[in-house]
């Protein structure tokens, strides 16, 4: 279940001084809260299997803070929805998972969410070399035949950009999520772009998806991650 925050607000105020003659100065002042600054696209947009939710900026929750996410099923009066964090890297390798292999050590783990934190996903572009897998968006897919992917690690090719793993998941129940994105919790990609999406991690990673969601968000990329420093 996703961990609700309390955003804070703060107010930005910008003075534009005009000096036209010595007559005097006009003063323009513009006031904008934040909340014209940064939400003023739509938000009725729902996701579906294969969207990205993009974290609004100001999130301070741990496991969601500047993350994306990628929804795994539609929303469904009985379930609700699932998806993986994307871009939350951990200090762990397959290796940890399975001692005695030693090419694990050349796989890194992700966190892909708060819930069962012992359940392991992959999410990689070969579903034309891994059997039996599902593709969840353009290009990308989920599972596959064990044996395919343990061969194709085992061969030495490449995992960056083709393959990540995950650790737990991140879960709504049904209806849940419609209303965190009414109330401006994420943005909404309906159509991301699938080349490149499994590489790269943390804010880098949603600086690139916010670019990718256009200019009604661009205000997103002026808020420092760490806001206390601005």
């Amino acid at each position: 279940m996703l961990i609700k925050y309390i955003p804070v607000i703060f107010i930005f105020v910008f003075r534009v001084k005009t000096e036209i003659n010595k007559g005097g100065n006009i003063f323009k002042h513009i006031d904008m809260d934040l909340n014209n600054l940064l939400y003023n696209q739509r938000h009725d947009i729902l996701p579906q299997r294969g969207s990205l939710l993009i974290a609004d900026p100001m999130m301070e929750e741990l496991y969601f803070k500047r993350s994306v996410v990628m929804i795994l099923d539609d929303d469904t009066i009985e379930g609700g929805q699932l998806g993986l964090t994307l871009n939350k890297a951990t200090n762990l390798t397959l290796h940890d998972i399975t001692p005695g292999w030693k090419k694990g050590f050349e796989v890194p783990i992700y966190c892909g969410g708060p819930v069962d934190m012992g359940r392991l996903f992959l999410l990689h572009t070969l579903g034309d070399i891994f059997r039996n897998s599902t593709e969840v968006s353009d290009g990308i897919y989920i599972g596959g035949d064990f044996n395919d992917i343990i061969d194709y690690i085992e061969g030495g090719e490449k995992i960056e950009g083709k393959l990540r793993f995950f650790l737990g998941y991140s879960g709504w129940s049904a209806g849940q999520l419609a209303g965190e994105i009414d109330s401006h919790t994420w943005a909404v990609n309906t159509s991301p772009v699938s080349k490149g999406l499994l590489q790269g991690e943390e804010n880098e990673f949603w600086r690139r998806e916010v670019e990718n969601l256009g200019e009604a968000y661009r205000s997103w990329l002026m808020v420092p991650q760490n806001p206390a420093y601005n």
